[in-house]
């Protein structure tokens, strides 16, 4: 995928885990449906049927909130780092809640190693909040585990998110906020010029 914008970045594509996790669990939606259609063809009427049926409503569920939260780009504006979602609000993180921004192949194993909690690690990606050994709690906005980038917060956890070409993502967040931390700056000192005038 390309970028259409020079300050948005596309997410990496699911990887191998990601895909398996999501094609799996939608096969399975769809092979407990499987029983309740038969039963209609043949003209049965059993209430237990009922109970793969609200299995698979669940797992469905799951599916579309999953996907309604998976990322859709990673822009850089003026003031902040957007990250936007299919049909979900997008997450703003100002500049100066970031205290910095470095690659996090660390965690290029996870989920299978060192995960305590996850919201979804996995389907259409890896979202919501994740409890990992031994960094603790984190964000995960990220669909991809090679390609992770991890933005350390002042006040809050870590986010993790992956945008399809890691390093360049990088250098470009952090030279916007060069560029916004020295527009604050001039501003600071414009407005103690005119205020001690």
């Amino acid at each position: 995928m390309t970028q259409s914008q020079p300050n948005r970045f596309m997410p990496a594509p699911l990887d191998e885990y990601a895909v398996k996790i999501t094609y799996g669990l939608a096969y399975l939606g769809g092979l407990l449906v499987l029983p309740q259609f038969f039963a209609y063809l043949a003209n049965i009427r059993w209430n237990g049927l009922q109970i793969p049926l609200g299995l698979a409503a669940a797992l469905a569920l799951f599916l579309l909130l999953s996907y309604a939260f998976q990322p859709r780009a990673y822009r850089i504006d003026a003031n902040a780092l957007v990250i936007e979602r299919r049909w979900v609000p997008a997450m703003i993180i100002p500049f100066d809640q970031i205290s910095g921004v470095s690659l996090a192949s660390g965690l290029a194993d996870m989920p299978r190693f060192g995960l305590r909690f996850a919201f979804n690690p996995g389907v259409f990606g890896y979202q919501g909040p994740f409890r990992l050994d031994p960094y603790g709690q984190v964000a995960l906005f990220a669909t991809n585990r090679h390609r992770l980038v991890a933005i350390a917060r002042y006040d809050a956890s870590v986010v993790i998110i992956s945008p399809d070409r890691p390093r360049d993502f990088i250098a470009a967040l952090n030279e916007q906020r060069l560029v916004a931390a020295t527009r604050q700056m001039e501003e600071r000192e414009v407005s103690e010029v005119q205020n001690a005038v």
